[in-house]
């Protein structure tokens, strides 16, 4: 682990926030790996040059980050953990939020996403790609469980994101879903029991795009994909207030 600047008189908050920033950037590099165990707390003063205290509140940044959990005590230690999407999905909610986003405003966003992303893969015809696609609409028609046909058909659409090829797109996908699915649960259990199915669980527009993808036709599944996006936003526009603030996630 390379040293850091070691810090002035008076200085140990910025300190902190720079020895965290340098093993921040480590993990995100891949210097240091999920289940890697820091060197021991001396050790670490020493190559980074810097006090016990500052040490610390560094590491409480990167805790309170989820990006290392410390084990306290004789046996204890330093590990490191892997950047969650769980996490980043969870800061940008409490800030769409914030900002007064509203559930229209997160389905415009996929409306955005999935149908370039659909007509990527229609133009590429790969093979694996679709087999992977079949499968998850063969998952979805072989169970009977509500919440597991729900679960799929989220994953199908997450899937069209991250088969495209492009990691930004599939990571904003993956962030846009994690909105979409703590409004509606969040929703539903403020309405209570009543409240209709609001999830998209049918495997059959699913099949259909697998079938145009296949075939290579990008402007059909485009133009199916976009119809599908947009009689979701219907059915949920009838249950919904789309002009509604977000709900945060219960989970």
């Amino acid at each position: 682990m390379s040293e850091v600047p070691s810090e002035a008189a008076g200085a140990a908050p910025k300190a902190a926030s720079l020895v965290a920033a340098h093993i921040r950037k480590q993990i995100v590099l891949g210097e240091l790996s999920e289940g890697d165990l820091l060197p021991s707390e001396a050790e670490m003063v020493k190559r980074l040059g810097v006090s016990r205290p500052t040490l610390r509140q560094a590491f409480r940044i990167l805790e309170t980050e989820h990006l290392i959990t410390v084990q306290r005590g004789s046996r204890g230690g330093t590990t490191v953990l892997r950047p969650s999407i769980q996490l980043a999905s969870r800061y940008l909610s409490d800030l769409l939020r914030y900002q007064r986003a509203t559930l229209g405003d997160v389905l415009a966003a996929r409306l955005m996403i999935e149908p370039a992303a659909v007509a990527q893969l229609a133009a590429r015809q790969d093979d694996a790609a679709v087999a992977t696609l079949r499968e998850l609409v063969a998952q979805q028609r072989a169970t009977d469980n509500a919440d597991k046909v729900a679960e799929l058909a989220e994953q199908f659409h997450i899937s069209l994101v991250e088969l495209a090829g492009n990691p930004v797109l599939a990571q904003y996908s993956k962030l846009v879903h994690h909105l979409l699915r703590g409004h509606v649960r969040g929703s539903v259990a403020a309405a209570g029991p009543d409240r209709p199915a609001l999830a998209d669980v049918s495997p059959d527009p699913h099949s259909e795009l697998v079938d145009l993808v296949a075939a290579g036709a990008a402007h059909a599944a485009t133009e199916h994909w976009h119809k599908h996006l947009t009689t979701i936003e219907g059915r949920l526009a009838k249950l919904l207030d789309l002009n509604a603030a977000l709900v945060a996630p219960t989970q």
